[in-house]
């Protein structure tokens, strides 16, 4: 198949390589999965013309670059290895399916747009990473879990209910914006959902609430003048803190001038369920979390900031720090070889209810010389427990991902040493009340160099944690900012 600058695609076809040159013809290969679209090249797809991509997608066009089917014909995105979209153009997509396997994810290094479906047919992760995914009009997402979603922001340009498919650390954290009504027939409305991060002005709460949660938030933009109902989702009440949902306890909370306020909402569900305003919210600038007017119905559970494991001469050193807890009775520490199979190795204190941020450490004695995975388990007083993602660490001698903060004048810096190059990295500068006063997401190289901003901050002690979406990194160190 030879295409002269368009490529009409009007049967079901697998291409494996496409590749436009100078000459600006289209020479289909079948030895490597990748598509690259560059100068007036297009490709234009029809009916139920399918792509199945198992490489990178690349758009350079100068004008489109592709045509989505109006039909049923879809783009695949079907492999075992990482896959990415790039390109110096945005693809506008019709129906889009992620069908990887191993937990292959795809990663976004280019704007995109979806006017159909994205479906999240099998495994893996969609990564917003430097690029940025829109829904439009009648858009969608499916089948999304929390080992395969949407890691980052979403937006919807629209006038119809909107569900953003959206997650942060491997857990989904679904939002619904919903009966937008004819005065939102276009609004644009971006959400991004945050796990294991310190909730804004966390301790600010007003009666009836006691509490909000500290494990778990989203946050809602809009450019229009928009004000629709808002629904949030928990998929795991254990690791949410919902105990009992409907004992009247659980509440929406909105933030609003540093204060978290109580919403009116419904409440459905119970091992998974939603809260869903009764009234219309403004989306303008819009935090929204769980709430809870009871610490023992629905204690929303302990912050935990950082967790990590570190090779000491013969030993593993493990700690971990609370940003703050809520009826916690007891740590235990487990260890495991394969990551499947853990054994307990010790327990500790917790510190029952703390609104501060608490240091936790645990020798594991003569462990050194082996590559070992922690994992750690929090028990609360009425015997309900949570598990954290693990942590690994690996000592028999081979070189080891390390963090290290410098100092030149006042500025500080952060050198991350070993790291494998293009990994990406999450970043989150901690004060003494355990508050995120900033984070962001980056890709290193090998040794990587970090300028630690100190705009706006206090003079003061800091926490720095890198950390791995997967877990098998969690690295946190101490900065004195200036």
């Amino acid at each position: 198949m030879d295409c002269y600058r368009s490529c009409k695609i009007e049967k079901k076809t697998m291409i494996k390589h496409i590749r436009y040159i100078a000459l600006l013809l289209l020479l289909p290969t079948f030895s490597y999965a990748q598509v690259v679209i560059s100068g007036t090249g297009e490709i234009v797809a029809a009916g139920d013309a399918n792509i199945i991509l198992t490489g990178d997608w690349t758009n350079n066009a100068t004008n489109t670059g592709f045509t989505a089917s109006a039909g049923t014909g879809l783009v695949y995105f079907h492999s075992s290895n990482a896959q990415s979209i790039g390109g110096s153009k945005k693809t506008t997509f019709g129906k889009f399916m992620l069908r990887n396997s191993n937990s292959a994810s795809l990663t976004l290094a280019a704007p995109i747009e979806i006017t159909d479906d994205l479906d999240f047919e099998q495994e893996g992760m969609l990564h917003v990473g430097s690029g940025s995914i829109t829904f439009l009009g009648d858009g969608k997402s499916t089948n999304a879990t929390s080992n395969k979603h949407i890691d980052g922001p979403a937006t919807y340009i629209g006038g119809n209910a909107f569900t953003f498919d959206v997650g942060n650390n491997g857990k989904l954290g679904a939002v619904r914006a919903y009966d937008p009504g004819s005065g939102s027939a276009s609004m644009t409305v971006t959400a991004q959902y945050y796990y294991q991060q310190t909730i804004p002005s966390k301790n600010s709460v007003s009666s009836p609430l006691v509490k909000v949660s500290d494990v778990e938030y989203w946050h809602v933009t809009s450019t229009t003048s928009t004000n629709v109902r808002v629904k949030i989702y928990w998929n795991d009440q254990g690791e949410s803190g919902i105990l009992n949902p409907g004992d009247g306890s659980l509440r929406f909370a909105k933030l609003n001038a540093g204060t978290w306020e109580d919403e009116p909402a419904a409440v459905t569900g119970t091992t998974t369920g939603n809260v869903v305003t009764n009234n219309s919210l403004d989306l303008t600038d819009l935090y929204v979390s769980f709430g809870s007017t009871d610490n023992v119905s629905n204690p929303l559970p302990i912050q935990l900031l950082s967790f990590t494991a570190q090779c000491r001469d013969n030993d593993v050193l493990v700690e971990w720090s609370t940003a703050s807890e809520e009826n916690n009775d007891y740590f235990t520490l487990l260890r495991s070889d394969d990551a499947e199979h853990y054994e307990e190795i010790g327990t500790m204190p917790g510190a029952g209810n703390s609104n501060e941020m608490l240091n936790y450490s645990f020798t594991d004695w003569n462990a050194a010389g082996n590559n070992y995975y922690y994992m750690l388990k929090q028990t609360d007083y009425n015997g309900e427990s949570e598990t954290f993602n693990p942590v690994y660490v690996q000592c028999d001698n081979s070189e080891e991902v390390s963090l290290r903060v410098f100092y030149e004048g006042e500025q500080a810096y952060a050198l991350l040493s070993n790291a494998e190059s293009g990994s990406k990295y999450n970043v989150m500068l901690i004060d003494h009340a355990g508050r995120v006063v900033s984070q962001e997401s980056i890709y290193v190289n090998s040794r990587h160099f970090y300028k630690i901003s100190n705009s706006g901050l206090a003079t003061g002690l800091y926490s720095i944690i890198w950390f791995t979406d997967d877990g098998r990194v969690r690295l946190n160190e101490k900065v004195f900012i200036k």
